[in-house]
């Protein structure tokens, strides 16, 4: 059901933060005149999900948990599209906030119906209310910055709907990435083997859980920088540094314990798993390392480039996945997701650096 997110038209959100950061006063515009068609398109995947649940022979429960599901989809459009405004304000604090009050209210509430003896339907109705209830008050509370209509006309500009477009892609190219090496893996080896390849990839996926809030804070800052032409490569390159050193520094202690911790607490069994995470944790280096300079490229309307070179990664990932795999078994599969990774890293960094350079940055 994760795939109907995309058809919410989510990367219309990079598009207001990336042209209002450019000049904060036309933020009301610009917002207005895409939050109409973000609405639109989230009311247009809500209908696609009611449309399979009611088509689909699924059974009443699932039925209802997917209309339950495509309510969701519109609140959580009408969320992203207010958080746009903190990022362009640079006000990240808000976005904090507001996760931190969900969870609050969302974890005693699902403790306390369970102990109740109320079951899974009751904690999934819980979560809409909170959502619900945090969208309201959001919506309040961005009255501060700047007085909007959340339900504006539906305009069809091309600029916005093409990057928009693309800005989507790209996200769905980057999660899509993540689910290659397991479905290829059901495919070509033992679901033990799978097993044991996904609870390292578990792990290690736990290791960019700030990789969000870092590109969050940095894309409005680099678009304003970009634009006012008042940032250099060489800052990029530190930004890279600082970004990468700390994550090397953890990697290496990851690398030392990690036969340890999973035999541990997991069991000998999928001890194979650590060579995996070993491999795995220096594919969440390379990761880091492409955020400035891939930001940058989306701040400069390069979008497209990298939608391009994520397509390249998914075919290297693939082709690397039948040949490593053959000759070196399921280690071979996260040897190929380290290579793609580092060839779409190294590639956003040359590139980067190349227009950046020529743009006299």
């Amino acid at each position: 059901m994760g795939l109907f997110g995309f058809l919410t038209l989510s990367g219309l959100n990079k598009v207001i933060i990336r042209e209002s950061a450019k000049d904060l006063t036309k933020i009301k515009q610009i917002l207005e005149d895409t939050i109409g068609l973000r609405n639109l398109f989230s009311f247009l995947a809500a209908f696609v999900s009611l449309f399979i649940a009611l088509f689909i022979d699924y059974d009443s429960g699932t039925r209802f948990y997917i209309i339950i599901f495509s309510v969701s989809l519109i609140i959580s459009g009408f969320q992203s599209s207010i958080y746009t405004i903190y990022q362009s304000f640079e006000e990240m604090k808000y976005l904090s906030f507001f996760a931190i009050a969900r969870q609050i209210l969302l974890v005693p509430l699902s403790i306390l119906f369970l102990k109740l003896g109320y079951g899974i339907l009751s904690l999934i109705i819980i979560s809409l209310v909170i959502n619900f209830t945090i969208l309201v008050v959001n919506y309040a509370y961005s009255k501060r910055f700047l007085t909007f209509k959340l339900f504006s006309k539906i305009r069809f500009i091309k600029y916005y709907i093409k990057s928009g477009f693309n800005f989507t892609l790209f996200e769905f190219l980057n999660t899509l990435s993540g689910k290659i090496d397991l479905v290829m893996l059901s495919f070509l080896t033992t679901p033990k083997n799978v097993g044991i390849y996904a609870l390292a990839y578990q792990i290690a996926e736990k290791g960019l859980i700030i990789r969000d809030p870092i590109s969050q804070s940095l894309f409005p800052y680099y678009s304003r920088k970009l634009h006012n032409g008042n940032i250099q490569s060489k800052t990029l390159f530190k930004h890279t540094l600082i970004i990468v050193a700390p994550s090397l520094v953890i990697s290496f202690l990851v690398v030392l314990i990690s036969q340890n911790i999973i035999v541990t607490f997991i069991g000998y069994a999928y001890s194979q798993s650590a060579n995996i995470l070993n491999v795995l944790i220096f594919y969440l280096i390379v990761n880091y390392g492409a955020i400035p300079f891939g930001l940058a490229l989306q701040a400069i309307n390069y979008e497209l480039k990298i939608v391009y070179l994520n397509v390249i990664r998914a075919i290297l990932n693939i082709v690397g996945n039948f040949i490593l795999f053959e000759y070196l078994g399921i280690i071979g599969v996260a040897y190929s997701t380290l290579i793609s990774i580092t060839f779409i890293t190294l590639s956003q960094i040359y590139i980067g650096y190349r227009v950046t350079y020529k743009r006299g940055y």
